[in-house]
């Protein structure tokens, strides 16, 4: 499969407050050293991708932070898509309620369905 490298941004606002998150989505490296002992990886490595995001100004959100790497599965646990991380080499879904972590996801989401392999696409 052709390796995808793709980004995006768009701009959120809250209580008059706007912010500017940008991201960049790509190709997760399913070779034979990766392993994730709780995702059957033959079953998704063609679907899942690593994950980098930032905001400005900044929000204090584990997704936002660099702790651990973020990832995003399409089709986990039976969902469109799932934002997680992966920590001690187990994914755990992000399983917060807030609004920007499901932006996020639908962007993460809408970026992947596009055509084509790379580009960077920017909300209107």
């Amino acid at each position: 499969m052709a390796e995808v490298n793709k980004t995006f941004e768009f701009h959120y606002e809250v209580e008059d407050k706007k912010y500017s998150v940008k991201g960049i989505v790509a190709s997760f490296d399913c070779n034979e050293e990766a392993s994730l002992e709780n995702l059957n990886l033959d079953r998704y490595k063609d679907s899942i991708y690593n994950v980098s995001l930032v905001c400005e100004p900044v929000l204090n959100l584990e997704i936002f932070k660099l702790q651990y790497p973020v990832v995003y599965i399409i089709g986990y646990n039976e969902k469109e898509g799932q934002l997680g991380y992966i920590i001690d080499k187990k994914f755990i879904p992000d399983q917060g309620e807030n609004d920007l972590v499901d932006l996020i996801s639908a962007s993460i989401l809408e970026v992947l369905l596009i055509n084509g392999d790379s580009g960077h696409f920017v909300d209107q």
